[in-house]
Order: structure tokens, then C-alpha cells, then sequence
């Protein structure tokens, strides 16, 4: 594969990390808006097991997309598992980001969050899953370029 469709390819896998990130920090918005209308906040709020149930779903569909995205990618599963690296380490960054942009949250890299709810919440500061990431964009292109030499 030729430099420009290694380039492409790296564009679409990061345009839809970007665009997912939107979607999501949408939910987000709204989520605080019903369950933190005085503002986000820990301890958190005690869910309806439905509502948490619901949470766990819609973050499982959101790394099935990544996922896809990634099938459609890559050929190989090296190949596969370089392109869902980077388009889940996009997709993080940019929940923050936008986070930032619609809610002029989190305050500091240091501000706590709900990471993740599977298998069980994941709690800690925004710094840690956003260096995460950076290092997944990072070995997801080296990896990914391996294949397009």
C-alpha cells in the first residue's frame, strides 16, 4: 500500500475516533444535566441497576464501533489491532476535549472521572487515561506503518 492510502487510512480511523469522542461526551452532557444538575461531583449518585445496565451496554456498543472501524481498517489481526488502538486513543483524548469544550470540564488533567464501568468502574484522574491513549496513538501508527512498507 502506497504512502497516500496508508495517510488516508489514518485520517478516516482518526476523523471517526473524533467524531465517536462527540457523540459520547453528548451522552455525557445529558447525564449530567439529569442525574448532576448542582455539577459533577464524587461521591456519585446511586443509580437504577437499569440505568447502570444501560451505561454498560452503550459502552460495550462504543468499542464494538471502534472495533469495526478497526476490521474494516486493517487486514491482518496485528494489522486490525493497531487501527482500534488509535482509533480508542483518539476517541479518549476527544471525549476530554469536548468535554472541555461543551461543559469547560475537567477543570485540570488531575480532576477525577468515571473511566470506565467494565468490567467494574474504573475511577481515577483524567491525566491517566489521556497518557494512556497518547501512548496507544503513538505504537497504533508505528505498528499500523510496519504494514504499509
Amino acid at each position: 500500500m502506497n504512502k497516500k492510502a496508508f495517510v488516508a487510512k489514518i485520517t478516516w480511523v482518526t476523523v471517526f475516533g473524533i467524531a465517536m469522542a462527540f457523540v459520547e461526551s453528548a451522552v455525557v452532557v445529558y447525564l449530567r444535566a439529569i442525574f448532576y444538575p448542582e455539577g459533577f461531583a464524587f461521591p456519585l449518585n446511586r443509580l437504577a441497576d437499569y440505568r447502570i445496565l444501560v451505561e454498560v451496554l452503550r459502552e460495550i456498543a462504543t468499542i464494538f464501533m471502534l472495533l469495526s472501524v478497526a476490521c474494516l481498517a486493517g487486514k491482518k489481526f496485528w494489522e486490525r489491532f493497531a487501527y482500534f488502538m488509535l482509533s480508542f486513543g483518539i476517541w479518549d483524548i476527544f471525549y476530554y476535549v469536548w468535554l472541555k469544550l461543551l461543559l469547560n470540564w475537567p477543570s485540570s488533567i488531575f480532576d477525577w472521572d468515571i473511566l470506565f464501568l467494565i468490567p467494574l468502574p474504573w475511577i481515577g484522574p483524567v491525566i491517566a487515561p489521556v497518557s494512556i491513549a497518547l501512548m496507544m496513538i503513538v505504537f497504533s501508527i508505528l505498528i499500523a506503518h510496519s504494514f504499509h512498507k
